[in-house]
């Protein structure tokens, strides 16, 4: 997990528009400086500038390729995949990254990968693959609707938490510090971080 700072930077990076589109067509294929400088209709200069950015993130990288006649061109490409997630509610303000870790070897990591090595036909394998494609899918909804059902009871309970503590701090403010004390361990880190700046 990345420190709030960086977190900060990089929703400074993603920020920028520019930098987003560039992004957006890494994601289709690799791209040299001449090419996205054509496809945004910014100058080179600049596109450099937006790269380097992208790169000293880790977001990017360049390679050199050879080519038959002419000096060697860099072409970038997507270095890392991750997922940001950003929580903004009246009491909370927070972002979170998920990076792809490599795949533990699941059941379902073994199937697609005999799936993969299957020696069928090719109409026969490719449907075989989409139908096993839907099924993750279906699953990856579901832990998902799972996920923001418990966001939410987590965040009634925060909420509650915290409010409790503001209104006991305004009515008798001993009584708070003892509290305060006394549940420090147990208090999740962004509620003591809100009380502490109240």
């Amino acid at each position: 997990m990345e420190s709030n700072r960086d977190l900060g930077r990089l929703l400074d990076i993603l920020g920028n528009e520019t930098r987003r589109r560039i992004l957006l067509l890494l994601t289709k294929r690799p791209y040299f400086v001449s090419e996205l400088s054509q496809e945004l209709g910014v100058g080179q200069k600049a596109v450099l500038e937006h790269l380097r950015i992208l790169e000293s993130a880790g977001l990017i990288e360049g390679r050199t390729e050879k080519i038959p006649r002419g000096r060697p061109r860099k072409y970038y490409t997507i270095k890392r995949g991750f997922r940001l997630e950003v929580l903004l509610t009246p009491y909370t303000f927070g972002t979170d990254i998920y990076e792809p870790k490599k795949p533990r070897a699941t059941a379902e990591y073994q199937q697609a990968r005999e799936l993969i090595k299957s020696t069928e036909p090719i109409e026969t394998k490719v449907d075989e693959l989409v139908q096993f494609l839907d099924e993750v899918q279906r699953r990856i909804d579901e832990a998902m609707r799972m996920k923001q059902e418990l966001e939410e009871v987590r965040l009634l309970v925060e909420t509650y938490i915290e409010n409790l503590m503001r209104r006991i701090a305004q009515e008798n403010e001993a009584e708070f510090e003892r509290l305060l004390k006394e549940l420090r361990p147990k208090l999740p880190k962004k509620i003591l971080e809100d009380l502490e700046s109240f």
